[in-house]
């Protein structure tokens, strides 16, 4: 146990210190209050874990480990809810929030509400940086000393959408004859790390990925795939994040006969003005 305050209020620690101020009306009463993170085996009773997942823009409730009688309940209690990283998002003391205790400046600021009873704490609207694990602590006041009564981490995963896959082809203008075609399949705006695949004519294929942006921010992604084009093919390209995924289809027709004129030839006289030229090209479609 790691103890350091100034009054006599004894707090269970497990290694990690967060020094906070606990009571408006005992300004020099400073507790080192610290969470355990799965490291301990006599408190594990009282532990709970839970993950969520959240998408950027959407709302999402982190559920506590109690849930008191009413909202005038709280008089008797001290929760806590702050991030493993020690930033504070929400704190109660005998049912008012603890002064002080979260920055203004804070990313949580008016994106944040703990309800009284259930102790649950709401986020809207979810962005990237929540992503993160969370604590509830709970503490009760038994004999005029507050005791812990129990606490919860939650695993936060916020996910963004990538948008829907966009698929060309690159063809150069002399390429009539030939059967090298370079796919690109792009999207963008999505979270986490993504991946890309792929099925050509009900066969699965590799694409090249260049490498994505920051882990920290939202990724965009481009791949592809070098194809000899010997047959008419119907192509798939899916982009896979976390749980969730995106395609798009594409379909690319080997032989289409296109009319074109032949300035060249007409210029040798090969080929009268009236008449044109046949070439056999690929075709996008």
């Amino acid at each position: 146990m790691i103890l350091a305050c100034c009054c006599r209020v004894a707090y269970d620690c497990w290694g990690v210190e967060l020094v906070l101020p606990l009571f408006p009306l005992q300004k020099r009463c400073i507790a080192a209050f610290a969470w355990g993170w799965g490291n301990t085996q006599e408190n594990d009773r009282d532990f709970e874990e839970k993950s969520l997942k959240a998408k950027v823009g959407d709302s999402v409730i982190l559920p506590c480990c109690h849930a008191l009688p009413s909202p005038e309940s709280l008089q008797k209690y001290r929760v806590y809810w702050q991030t493993k990283t020690l930033e504070v998002v929400k704190a109660y003391s005998a049912g008012e929030p603890v002064p002080g205790s979260v920055p203004v400046d804070s990313k949580y600021m008016n994106r944040t509400k703990m309800d009284l009873q259930n102790l649950t704490l709401l986020i809207f609207p979810v962005e990237l940086s929540d992503n993160d694990t969370y604590k509830c602590v709970v503490q009760e006041l038994e004999k005029g000393a507050y005791k812990r009564a129990c606490d919860m981490t939650v695993v936060l995963v916020v996910v963004a959408d990538f948008s829907k896959p966009v698929i060309s082809a690159d063809v150069p203008e002399d390429a009539c004859g030939s059967t090298e075609v370079m796919v690109n399949c792009s999207s963008h705006g999505g979270f986490p790390k993504p991946r890309v695949s792929g099925v050509l004519n009900n066969m699965s294929v590799d694409w090249e990925t260049k490498p994505p942006g920051s882990k920290n921010s939202l990724y965009n992604v481009t791949a592809t795939l070098q194809l000899n084009l010997t047959e008419d093919i119907f192509l798939t390209c899916t982009i896979e994040y976390d749980d969730f995924k995106v395609s798009s289809n594409y379909s690319l027709s080997k032989f289409l006969p296109i009319v074109r004129s032949c300035p060249q030839l007409h210029k040798h006289k090969t080929c009268k003005p009236s008449h044109s030229c046949l070439k056999v090209c690929y075709w996008l479609q």
